[in-house]
């Protein structure tokens, strides 16, 4: 039986000054969108639908071939393999059978924010055969004591972690801040990022082929989501339903969903009391989208050594090798 440990970001005193914290923000915190099983199952139904990877080969063909050339360049015969923020396990587990085909001998840690999901993982990864030892339910930006628990659980072992679909919904900063809490020397993060499908960084090619893919963010599916999430803040009766717009943080083309206020009446929750400011929209969830040179350019200039593995045809999505520079 493999053991699940819970970060202290995830006792009922954490969660809620979290929660607080980032409804001060007027913003909604992120373990709000994974927090309970029906949101798990919510999330997965959006991956199903809307993940483009269903839908064209060429998003599943990428990670087989970044796999396979990281599987052959390692060379270990023995790889600690951490999924963080692992989601369903799939692609973990497509990438310890390239592991497992080179003949190495793969020890897996699920890592994520929802309990749910690491469960999943911690089984699809156990049935193809990678030993365990514990995984762990954590928010990936509580860096603290997340290196420590891999250096305990890994040991002294040849490290390659995942970091898939996470990178669109973090800010530029804490992404680069994971990263730097994770990586030591030799280790390697493999990374992906969904991108603006454009072949420069021409604003009106940019902003037309946001609108192309706009349906995989606004649609039915992820607004119940979202919605579901607004329920659990117990926020439902007191914002409007999500909407999903076009924006940009930090310079990075963005999907941005947000709720509006329905009231500037005083809001209880978590012990605090919250004023909303109807023209300021509560936000939900935002997914950055990223053009090549934009992701190169952060990784490059927060110091690590990265290198573009994998691109999809049809420009909406790369794999990166990240290392420590």
């Amino acid at each position: 039986m493999v053991e699940i440990d819970f970060h202290s970001s995830f006792g009922s005193e954490a969660l809620r000054r979290g929660f607080a914290a980032a409804l001060r923000e007027n913003r909604l915190d992120p373990k709000f969108l994974y927090l309970t099983p029906r949101q798990a199952a919510l999330w997965r139904e959006v991956f199903q639908r809307h993940s483009p990877i269903h839908d064209n080969p060429e998003f599943a063909r990428i990670y087989r071939e970044a796999f396979a050339r990281i599987a052959k360049q390692t060379g270990a015969k023995k790889i600690f393999l951490a999924g963080l923020g692992c989601g369903t396990g799939l692609k973990e587990h497509d990438l310890h059978s390239a592991l497992a085909a080179h003949g190495a001998e793969v020890l897996f840690a699920a890592v994520d924010a929802s309990h749910d999901l690491v469960r999943e993982s911690v089984k699809r990864l156990a049935v193809a055969g990678a030993a365990q030892r514990r995984s762990l339910v954590c928010d990936l930006a509580e860096t603290g004591n997340l290196g420590r628990w891999l250096e305990n659980v890994g040991g002294d072992l040849p490290r390659v972690m995942t970091f898939f679909g996470l990178v669109p919904n973090l800010s530029p900063p804490l992404a680069a801040r994971i990263f730097r809490a994770v990586l030591r020397s030799g280790d390697l993060l493999l990374a992906s990022a969904h991108l603006v499908p454009v072949t420069g960084q021409d604003p009106g090619e940019i902003g037309a082929a946001m609108k192309a893919i706009l349906p995989q963010y606004d649609n039915p599916e992820t607004l119940a989501w979202l919605g579901a999430a607004l329920e659990e803040a117990g926020l439902v009766d007191l914002a409007g339903p999500p909407e999903m717009k076009i924006g940009e943080i930090e310079g990075i083309p963005a999907f941005i969903a947000s709720a509006r206020w329905k009231s500037e009446a005083p809001v209880e929750r978590w012990g605090e009391r919250f004023v909303p400011k109807p023209d300021e929209p509560l936000r939900l969830f935002h997914s950055l989208r990223y053009t090549p040179a934009l992701f190169g350019d952060l990784l490059r200039r927060e110091g690590f050594e990265a290198r573009l593995l994998a691109f999809t045809p049809c420009r909406q999505e790369a794999i990166w090798s990240i290392r420590l520079g």
